[in-house]
């Protein structure tokens, strides 16, 4: 009878860890009031809701980035919410005793930042003499935080690599420093030093380009992943979810959706992982739940599978190893009222931020 009880502990304690959850709490760490002075940041509030939130803030240090396309500004903020400098528009009228840097952007989209703090702007060259097609909103004249991503017109730009006091490091084009355009970014995702990952669109193709200090090191079209032409294309119509890299620019993640061609149901999702290096695929879970989302990679090669509890008034992150096994559980309580909660979304440190609009302020808070 020792015996067994021995024999069965092992696996006793492997099932208790699996399904372990540690309860994260929110750690306040940007409060940026809003409002139409220069040392604030303006929000667009329709029917009571503030409608113009980025998907995401870029944060590093001490420091968060705020762009403001309406004044074609990006303004930085420090932890108390105070303005410490901006830069963008030479035409900008600047607060005394904070500096401010002019550089003319044409147009600004998503801005990222780096491990070191430089600043990433997707820079849209100027909309002069773009013809809009009828029904369809000119984006070049659109306010913070209104990111389209369904507009029929091409929106060709460059990425801008300056430093938090306005030095351009050099501008970054579709194949590296100084190359053509990118025709549509969907996403800028920092990595670990000066990596970079632009999920854009060559023609009609969606590609994953990873850069290194501003050169193509690799990108991975999604034509060509293996999975579209396996044999479960035969019977199964197959739609990528998300593509997310490795911080360190190793490997990426790749979620598919399978739905039966018979009746259009959704049977399964598969998560993959390729390289840069080549398209071959290698099959890391199959998730039978349409509501667990892969949602990001660590640096220790752990990733999360996202899971809303409770009708949305938490979120499980399930804790994965790099082989797909399903290993412990952190769980996201947001304190009512609910809809004052926004975006959450990690960053290349593995740190995991929620936006909340709260009391004439704008809030950046970190789970520990």
């Amino acid at each position: 009878m020792r015996l067994i009880i021995l024999l069965l502990l092992p696996l006793t304690l492997t099932a208790c860890l699996r399904f372990r959850v540690d309860n994260l709490k929110n750690d306040l760490l940007f409060r940026i009031p809003l409002g139409s002075t220069p040392d604030t940041w303006e929000g667009v509030v329709v029917n009571q809701v503030l409608t113009n939130v980025p998907l995401t803030l870029p944060v590093t240090g001490n420091v968060i980035a705020l762009a403001d396309t309406r004044q074609s500004i990006i303004k930085l903020f420090d932890r108390n919410g105070r303005l410490e400098a901006s830069l963008g528009n030479p035409d900008f009228k600047s607060i005394s005793g904070i500096p401010h840097y002019p550089f003319r952007f044409g147009g600004i989209g998503i801005v990222a930042l780096t491990e070191d703090g430089d600043l990433v702007v997707q820079n849209r060259i100027s909309s002069k003499g773009l013809e809009v097609p009828p029904g369809q909103e000119n984006l070049y004249k659109s306010y913070s935080g209104t990111f389209s991503t369904s507009g029929a017109a091409v929106l060709p730009s460059f990425l801008v690599q300056i430093s938090q006091k306005g030095v351009v490091k050099f501008m970054l084009g579709a194949s590296g420093k100084n190359s053509e355009p990118f025709r549509y970014i969907e996403s800028i995702i920092a990595g670990e030093g000066d990596k970079l990952f632009v999920y854009h669109r060559i023609a009609e193709e969606m590609r994953l380009s990873y850069f290194d200090e501003g050169e193509l090191k690799g990108n991975i079209r999604e034509s060509a992943l293996p999975v579209f032409t396996s044999p479960e294309a035969k019977d199964f119509d197959i739609t990528l979810d998300r593509i997310l890299p490795h911080p360190e620019g190793e490997y990426v993640l790749a979620s598919f959706s399978f739905f039966s061609k018979k009746d259009k149901r959704f049977k399964y999702r598969k998560i993959f992982r390729y390289t840069f290096g080549g398209p071959e695929d290698e099959f890391v879970k199959e998730i039978q739940d349409p509501s667990e989302i892969l949602f990001s990679i660590r640096s220790n090669n752990e990733f999360y599978v996202w899971e809303t509890e409770d009708q949305g008034t938490s979120i499980r992150l399930q804790v994965h190893d790099r082989e797909g096994n399903h290993i412990n559980n952190k769980r996201l309580p947001f304190e009512p009222p609910r809809g004052q909660w926004r975006e959450t979304y990690t960053d290349a440190d593995d740190n995991i931020y929620s936006i909340r609009i709260r009391a004439g302020a704008l809030e950046v808070y970190r789970w520990i």
